[in-house]
Order: structure tokens, then sequence, then C-alpha cells
């Protein structure tokens, strides 16, 4: 009996060993702006003559960007809150063999960085618990977070650029809501001048660039996403 009452304690403090495969790095791993984006008319807008009619889009822009925004999107399971618009960065490697090098996001007003999330390179969730507990007795911990992919919020443009013919000698074209609207809500007028039309304006990170417009109401140009990887 009295083996077995010392072997209890023993089993006891065994059960709370966890598996780390964390590396503490030597300079922090800063966030970075992470964008996927469609910019849609035709196959290639890019260096390609284009063509619209009155109240046709000249192109729809649908843009996500990881690493704008500071803002945490899911419920922490442990008994404190995630912060919100904190700094966050990598402080650790995260490996378990079978992961590949992954990075561990903390911020000091989280359990003074002492827990943090594992996040791959596009900072998406890839394990099956993400939160992990750095430093202390239980170094290893690990917890489950209710999100398939995201950690942070991701900041969201979607919108359409809309041919409105011609007022006192100037073009006019409308941007049009395409994220929170099933209608054609126009967001925003912009007239332009003839010259303006020709030598190329922006709208939005987009570069219009015109090259003709005719009796019939038909303009010709061509897009640059000045965003995009092209650009």
């Amino acid at each position: 009996m009295k083996k077995l009452a010392l072997l209890l304690p023993i089993m006891l403090i065994q059960g709370c060993v966890y598996n780390s495969y964390t590396t503490k790095l030597n300079e922090p791993v800063q966030r970075k702006n992470i964008s996927s984006y469609i910019l849609l008319k035709n196959t290639n807008p890019n260096d390609e003559i284009l063509s619209a009619t009155i109240g046709e889009e000249l192109f729809v822009i649908n843009r996500k960007t990881i690493g704008k925004s500071n803002a945490v999107i899911v419920k922490a399971p442990t008994g404190r809150a995630f912060p919100q618009d904190q700094v966050w960065s990598g402080t650790y490697k995260y490996n378990d063999g079978e992961s590949g090098d992954l990075y561990v996001f903390t911020t000091p007003t989280y359990y003074k960085g002492t827990i943090g999330v594992i996040l791959d390179d596009n900072e998406q969730l890839t394990t099956n618990k993400p939160l992990v507990q750095l430093e202390g007795s239980k170094v290893g911990r690990r917890w489950a977070l209710r999100s398939a992919t995201d950690f942070f919020a991701i900041y969201t443009d979607n919108w359409a650029l809309r041919y409105g013919g011609m007022n006192n000698g100037e073009f006019v074209f409308e941007i049009v809501n395409k994220l929170e609207s099933s209608t054609t809500e126009v967001l925003q007028k912009v007239q332009v001048t003839d010259k303006s039309f020709y030598n190329g304006f922006n709208i939005r990170n987009v570069l219009i660039k015109g090259i003709s417009a005719d009796q019939y109401g038909v303009i010709k140009y061509k897009l640059i996403d000045t965003l995009g990887p092209q650009a």
C-alpha cells in the first residue's frame, strides 16, 4: 500500500507532461500583408485592350488581405479572451516532425507572450490544436480553436467600376458595391476629363488608361492592377 501511495503522485505528475515542439527565435518575425486578389474582365486584363458600353462594368475587383488587421476573430479556449488590436509577432518556431516549420505568434498582452497561436506562412490555422503554451510547468500544452482556417480578421475589398456615359464632355464612372449588396448599389460617381481618360487615371489602386471612345458609347481601355504581381 505504501508503494502504491508513493507511485500515485508520481503517475499524476507524469500525466501532466506535454511534448514540446517549439523553439524560441532569436529575432521576432513581424506580420506582413498577404493579399489574394481577382481582377475580373476577360481572361487576362493586364496589357490587353478591353471595351465597355454604357451601363457595363469595366472590371470587378475581389481582394482579400491578411495582416492588415490585428483583430482576432476566434474565441479563446483559455480563461482569458484574446486581446484586440494588439501587435502579434512570431516569437517561436513549431515543428512536430510532420507539420514542417510553422510560426507561433504571441503578444505581450496575452499571458505575457507565454501562450501563442501556430500559423503557417499565410497566417492560416493548419494544426488541430493551434494554441500552445510556450513556457511554464505545462510547456507544450495545446488547445483547439473553433475556426477552420482564420485567426485574424481578413480585410475584404469587393467592388466594380461601371461606365456611365458622358456628362458635359467628361467620362462618368460609377463604383459599385459587390460585397454587401445584391443590387447595383452605387458607392461613388467619378467624372474624368478627356485628357485624364487618355493619359490614365487611378481608382482604388487600379489604373485605367483610355484607348478610344466612339459615338455609340463604346470605350476601349487597358487595365493595370497596381497591387498585382505584374504591376
